[in-house]
């Protein structure tokens, strides 16, 4: 199990490394990508089946790797059981209003001893609570003069998206949801986004006063925030049948 700060290519390839070895042992897997959209981050066996699932008809018709073609919100279409060798739910949770109907669907769908990939941000980051108290108009802004994408437009197709950023989907519930239902972490990283990464260079944000926000902001939090921190990798693997109570995670649930 690695926590690090590295750059998203290498967290890819960290991941990448990971899987590779969990499906080592698959001939022809099959792989459900979660929100799928128009691209893949997790290359897969030129054998392996890919099912994509995604709520944008328009993204679905740009994704050029799926063998099948989902249209359909996570939290609610129904999955068949044990179905699948590897879920990639990459940037998808931070995204829905009930995260938990997302990830019990998921590894209700997922095979014993099969993986899933889940990667979002750190509601306990800076960025994280400013992005979950703030309003869409807001991000958009952000988007376009802050970080520098300037060619955005206002679709439901485009970032950036609603986000509710649940804090049931922080990574100290996480971990307590997978231990209670064994699953086993082959994986875990926290680590800085590339977008606030770029943010820090362009504006100056660098050095003494970088550490005096980091120091201030645990401070001020009594050390439940972190300004540094703010997304995060999970690599697990299942490996008894999802307890059918899920009672652990809804306990968790009553977090916001």
């Amino acid at each position: 199990m690695t926590t690090s700060v590295k750059p998203i290519r290498q967290e890819i390839t960290k991941v990448q490394s990971v899987v590779d070895r969990l499906l080592n042992d698959r001939k022809k897997p099959k792989i459900l990508e979660v929100g799928c959209g128009s691209r893949s981050y997790i290359k897969v066996d030129k054998n392996a089946y890919v099912v994509g699932i995604d709520i944008s008809e328009e993204q679905l018709s740009k994704n050029t790797v799926l063998d099948e073609k989902i249209l359909g919100d996570i939290q609610s279409y129904y999955l068949p059981n044990s179905e699948y060798d590897l879920i990639v739910c990459w940037w998808v949770l931070e995204h829905l209003s009930h995260p938990q109907r997302a990830l019990n669907n998921c590894l209700r769908a997922l095979k014993e001893n099969g993986t899933i990939v889940i990667a979002s941000p750190n509601a306990f980051s800076l960025k994280g609570i400013v992005t979950k108290f703030t309003p869409q108009w807001f991000h958009f802004w952000t988007y376009k003069y802050a970080f520098g994408y300037k060619n955005i437009t206002k679709t439901e197709d485009c970032p950036p998206f609603r986000t509710f950023l649940r804090f049931s989907i922080a990574p100290s519930f996480l971990k307590n949801f997978f231990i209670s239902n064994d699953l086993t972490i082959e994986y875990f990283s926290l680590y800085e986004d590339f977008k606030q990464k770029k943010f820090r260079k362009k504006h100056g944000v660098n050095g003494t006063i970088w550490e005096l926000i980091k120091f201030l902001t645990k401070i001020l939090s009594l050390g439940k925030i972190d300004a540094e921190y703010t997304d995060y990798i999970f690599v697990l693997k299942k490996s008894q049948k999802l307890p059918s109570s899920c009672s652990a995670y809804s306990n968790v649930l009553s977090v916001r």
